[in-house]
C-alpha cells in the first residue's frame, strides 16, 4: 500500500506545479454544458456495450437482463479505478462467479480475453493517432493489421481450444458456444467502448485547452494509455496527465493550460465512472438458484 501512497503525493507536487488552474476555470466556464452532457453520454455508451458483451458470453449458462450485467461491468470498472496496482480486476472473477456461478478458471480466462482484446485495439489506435507517418500510411497500417487478425483468428482459436479450452471460448461442458461469435462480439464492443472514450475525452481537451482536434485525439488516448499500466497511483491520478501531455505534443509554453485540461477531464471521467457504479447498485440483483451443469461423464 505504501507504494501508491508515495506515486499519489509525487504526483500531486508534479500536477501543482505544472497545472494553471486560473486558465482551467476560465475555459471551463466558456465550455458549454451539452458537452459536457454529451462526453458523459459516450462515457456511458461505452460501458454499455461491455454489458451487452458480458451478456452475450455468458448467455449459455443463464439469461441475465442487461441493467444487471451493466451493474456488474460499472462495478467492476469501479474497483479497478479505486484499488491499487489494478488489482480490483480480481472483482471481475468475483462478481461472474457470482451471477453465473462458473468455476474461477473460466471466469479469470473471460477476464483475459477482455483484456487481450482492449491491449489489441488500444495499439490499434495508438498506430492510427501516434505513429508519425502521414494519415494514409497509418489507416492503411491499420487496415493491414485488423486484415491480419481476423486472417489468424479461426487457426489461433484452433491451438488455443487444444491447449487451453477456456481462453479459446469453450470451457467444458458449461460453455457449448461457439468461440467465433463470443470473440466477434468482444472485439465490437472494445473497439466501441475505447473510441467512444477517446473521441469524448477528447474532444472536451479540445475545448478546455484549445487544441486541435486530432491533437485532442492523441492526447486523450495517451491518457488512456497510462491508466492501464498496473505501477501507478490511486485512480491514475498524475500518470493520466502525464499521459496527455506527453501525447499531446505540444509546445513547452503549453503544458500548463493542457496540464490542466487533462486534470479537469480526468476528474470529470472519474466521476462518471464512480457516479454510475454508485447509481447502479440501486438496481436490483436478481437471486438465481445455480445454473444447471452436465452430468459428469
Amino acid at each position: 500500500m505504501l507504494l501508491p501512497v508515495v506515486l499519489l503525493w509525487l504526483a500531486w507536487e508534479w500536477l501543482l506545479q505544472h497545472a494553471d488552474l486560473a486558465h482551467l476555470a476560465q475555459q471551463a466556464s466558456r465550455t458549454p454544458a451539452w458537452a459536457w452532457a454529451a462526453a458523459g453520454a459516450a462515457l456511458l455508451a461505452g460501458h454499455s456495450l461491455r454489458a451487452l458483451r458480458l451478456q452475450h458470453e455468458w448467455r449459455h449458462v443463464r439469461h441475465l437482463g442487461l441493467a444487471a450485467c451493466l451493474r456488474l461491468v460499472l462495478t467492476h470498472n469501479a474497483a479497478v479505478i479505486l484499488m491499487p496496482l489494478r488489482s480490483g480486476e480480481a472483482g471481475y472473477l468475483w462478481l461472474v462467479q457470482r451471477h453465473w456461478g462458473v468455476g474461477w478458471r473460466a471466469a479469470g480466462l473471460s477476464l483475459l480475453r477482455w483484456r487481450l482484446q482492449d491491449a489489441a485495439v488500444l495499439m490499434l489506435l495508438a498506430v492510427l493517432l501516434l505513429l508519425p507517418w502521414t494519415l494514409a500510411g497509418r489507416v492503411l497500417l491499420v487496415l493491414c493489421a485488423i486484415t491480419l487478425i481476423a486472417i489468424l483468428q479461426k487457426p489461433v482459436l484452433t491451438w488455443l481450444a487444444q491447449r487451453a479450452p477456456g481462453l479459446a471460448g469453450t470451457t467444458g461442458p458449461v460453455n457449448p458456444v461457439a468461440p467465433e461469435g463470443r470473440l466477434g462480439s468482444g472485439w465490437l464492443a472494445s473497439a466501441g467502448n475505447w473510441s467512444l472514450k477517446v473521441l469524448a475525452l477528447g474532444g472536451l481537451l479540445m475545448l478546455l485547452a484549445d487544441m486541435p482536434p486530432e491533437a485532442a485525439w492523441r492526447a486523450a488516448l495517451g491518457g488512456e494509455l497510462a491508466g492501464v499500466q498496473p505501477l501507478q497511483g490511486p485512480a491514475g491520478l498524475g500518470t493520466y496527465e502525464a499521459g496527455v501531455w506527453l501525447a499531446s505534443m505540444a509546445p513547452a509554453d503549453r503544458q500548463s493550460s493542457v496540464v490542466a485540461a487533462a486534470l479537469a477531464v480526468h476528474a470529470f471521467s472519474l466521476l462518471v465512472a464512480l457516479g454510475a457504479a454508485a447509481l447502479a447498485q440501486l438496481i436490483p440483483t436478481p437471486s438465481l438458484p445455480p445454473p444447471e451443469r452436465e452430468p459428469a461423464r
